[in-house]
Parts: C-alpha cells; sequence; structure tokens
C-alpha cells in the first residue's frame, strides 16, 4: 500500500497530458479502481481528452492477402484486402487494396513493423528484401540480404529489440541467422560461416510469429521455437500427441493462440512449462468450419477468417471443369473473439461472426497480419519524447517519475 501511495505522489508532479499518454493505455475495467486514487485522477479518467487518446492509440488494421492457387509459380494474381467496421451497422468487411502484385510475395516470409509489411527471401531471388509501405501502397525495395548455405523457399522470421531476425534450420538442431537492422537499414550474418554439410532439407516454415524475444514458426505438422535472447537457440515444443496439425496461429494480448484439427483454439500457458490449453467458451463452435483459416489480433481480440465454398447463381457455368473454376466463388467469414482470463484460463466469446467478403474460388490465404496505425506510433513517439524531457527536467526524482509511468501499466501478458 505504501508503495502504491508513493508512486501516486510522484506520478502527479507529471503535467496532465502526460498521465493521460499514460491512462490510455491501460484497459477501461481499471478506471474504476483508478478514480478513487485522487480527484485529480478521477477527473481525468472522465475528460473526453483521454477517450481520443485512446482512439488514437488503438487503431489498428488486419491487412489478408489471397493468391491465385493454381499459377502461383508463373502469374499469380494477389488480392489485398483489409479489415473496416461498416458505418451504417455494426457489421464489418475485408475492403479490397489496389496494392501491388509480385511473385515474391508468395514464397516470401512476411513480418509486420509498424505500418509497413516487409517481405524477405523467396523466390525467384532470395536475397531480395521488398517493403511495403500500407499507409500509401507503395512498394520500395530494401539492401539486399546475405544468401543462405541453404536456399529455402520460406524462413522464420521475427522482430525483436529493432532488428528483424530471418532464421533458418540446419542439422543437429543448429541454426544460421541473419539480422536487418530497422535503423540503419543493414544486414548482418550472426555466427560463422555454416559448412555445406550442415544444410539442412527440413520442410519450409509456413508462418511465424515473435513473442518475449521467441520467435514461433509453423510448418506442416510442428512449431519451432527459436529463443532470440539466447543466441537463437533452438527449443522443443510439444504439441498435443493426437492433433499435431495446426491450421493458424497468432498473437494475442502477449500470448501465443493457435487452432488445432481436433481440439480447436489452444493457448500456450508459458508460466507452466509450454502446456497446450483448451480455451474455454462458444469459440469452440468455430473450429469445424476452419476450412482454410487465418487469424491475427485485433484491438487485443482474435479476428480469425475462414473459407466457406459458396458457387455464385450469376454466373453460367460451363462443361469444362476449368472453365468452371474460374467462374466459382467463395465467402470469406470471420469471427471477432473476446478473450477474458478465468482464474487460471481464458474464455474465448464470439462478439460477432458473418460474411465479409467474396473471393474467386481459385484464391487462398497467403497472408494475415496485424498492424499498428501510423497515428498510434506518433502518439507513442510523442509519450516517448515528453517522458524524456521530463525526465531531463526532474533531477531530483528521475528514476521515482519513471518507476511512477510503470507502474500504472498494467501486467498485460498475466491479466
Amino acid at each position: 500500500m505504501a508503495r502504491n501511495v508513493s508512486s501516486w505522489s510522484s506520478l502527479s508532479c507529471l503535467p496532465d497530458e502526460m498521465v493521460l499518454n499514460c491512462l490510455a493505455r491501460v484497459p477501461r475495467r481499471y478506471y474504476e479502481n483508478i478514480s478513487c486514487v485522487s480527484v485529480r485522477l478521477r477527473s481525468l479518467v472522465r475528460t473526453p481528452e483521454l477517450y481520443r487518446m485512446r482512439s488514437l492509440l488503438h487503431k489498428n488494421s488486419i491487412y489478408v492477402c489471397f493468391c491465385d492457387r493454381e499459377n502461383y509459380s508463373t502469374d499469380a494474381t494477389y488480392l489485398w484486402f483489409t479489415l473496416r467496421p461498416t458505418t451504417a451497422t455494426m457489421e464489418y468487411q475485408l475492403v479490397p487494396l489496389s496494392f501491388p502484385s509480385h511473385n515474391f510475395m508468395f514464397r516470401a516470409s512476411t513480418v509486420a513493423v509498424d505500418s509497413e509489411i516487409y517481405f524477405v527471401g523467396g523466390r525467384p531471388n532470395p536475397t531480395e528484401l521488398w517493403i511495403l509501405d500500407t499507409r500509401s501502397g507503395k512498394l520500395r525495395q530494401g539492401p539486399i540480404k546475405p544468401e543462405f548455405q541453404r536456399i529455402a523457399s520460406s524462413s522464420a522470421v521475427g522482430v525483436f529489440d529493432g532488428k528483424i531476425h530471418v532464421i533458418q534450420d540446419l542439422k543437429q538442431d543448429e541454426t544460421e541467422e541473419q539480422v536487418y537492422d530497422l535503423e540503419t537499414q543493414t544486414w548482418k550474418v550472426v555466427g560463422v560461416p555454416v559448412p555445406d554439410e550442415k544444410a539442412d532439407s527440413r520442410p519450409n516454415m509456413v508462418s511465424s510469429v515473435s513473442l518475449e524475444g521467441k520467435v514461433y514458426a509453423k510448418d506442416f505438422g510442428s512449431i519451432s521455437v527459436y529463443n532470440l535472447r539466447q543466441g537463437t537457440r533452438k527449443e522443443k515444443l510439444e504439441l498435443p500427441i493426437d492433433d499435431r496439425w495446426v491450421s493458424c496461429m497468432c498473437v494475442a494480448n502477449n500470448v501465443l493462440f493457435a487452432f488445432f484439427t481436433k481440439y480447436g483454439l489452444l493457448w500456450l500457458d508459458t508460466k507452466l512449462n509450454n502446456v497446450w490449453r483448451v480455451v474455454t467458451g462458444d469459440v469452440q463452435t468455430l473450429h469445424r468450419k476452419l476450412y482454410g483459416s487465418a487469424m491475427a489480433e485485433y484491438y487485443g481480440k482474435l479476428a480469425i477468417f475462414w473459407r466457406e465454398r459458396y458457387i455464385s447463381t450469376s454466373i453460367n457455368t460451363t462443361k469444362n471443369n476449368n472453365n468452371n473454376n474460374k467462374k466459382k466463388e467463395e465467402k470469406i467469414w470471420s469471427a471477432l473473439i473476446a478473450l477474458n482470463r478465468v482464474g487460471d484460463g481464458i474464455c474465448g466469446t464470439i462478439e460477432w461472426s458473418g460474411v465479409v467478403a467474396t473471393i474467386p474460388y481459385i484464391c487462398q490465404f497467403l497472408h494475415c497480419l496485424p498492424l499498428v496505425h501510423s497515428l498510434q506510433a506518433e502518439v507513442i513517439q510523442r509519450g516517448n519524447s515528453m517522458l524524456e524531457a521530463s525526465l531531463a527536467s526532474s533531477s531530483p526524482l528521475p528514476e521515482v517519475v519513471l518507476s511512477s509511468c510503470c507502474w500504472i501499466l498494467p501486467d498485460w501478458g498475466t491479466r
């Protein structure tokens, strides 16, 4: 109790705008308790400025890419969409975007940083780096990266400490790693050159996500873990014995979620020796429908997408099967899942579900990437600048002021 009083005493020295910047990052359910701390905090919690800041901080986006299943190796078509709420009703839809379409998008490993999508390697040029700015829709080429000893179609890729880490497996659980510094825009090869005899031929990584300094990479039937804090040490992650097929996975609220064929939506309890636990709630009614699925975090919730075959009655078919396939269409469904801690577990509740798009039958999910809106980055940068200025001017209590800002932020991974 004394710690809380001391923390508030030092927090009260900060200007209103800085305190609001901290409060905007706190889940709304804590506001009632915060308002009991002092008259000033109660006033700040009720001010419209706080909710304006929250709206800037939480403008997340999801970008979904579909590709032509029949011509992906030659002249594929890539369809890009972003998830948006409709203005008239409380519905959602995938809005088409005029993004560039290139063959490297199919084989490249992808990672999102702020409002940009990075395409690393792939075919036909495994040393290329391409960057898509989702704000302008423009594509630019980055620095050429070093070539791996074994040229794979895709690698595990993750972001940690301001750098993009690109990882490939070698024999005897060793790894080869290349690092791209986002600030200096330069590549670096980690470790010593890899001899030919260590080159491996394991399956290529289908997708990967980053969580707490680790990269979780999914291929067909397994998930590999690379600990970036410990020199990209490879760790073993057990999957359920009788359900090893993972249709999709993502990170939400600092928790790894994965959809399994038999058990449905599971989450990884990293505090209990990496045990997979079932997400309770009506979200489990979805997993039988997840044909060709993808998911990503959206405003602290799970946005799940899946395909449902549908033949448009407005299109005349012919006797030729190939022509029929090109005239067929599919509905793309989506569901927004609210995630809540219940005791030691997590409950998933379907808040909304419906059709968000109709696409050609020959297309399949390729990428599903959550991005931070540029306004959020601007607000965070503004808050960081204010904190630095405050620390520079408050020489008597710099560490206490810093602890005040940290005290008011919740532990997102354990809430």
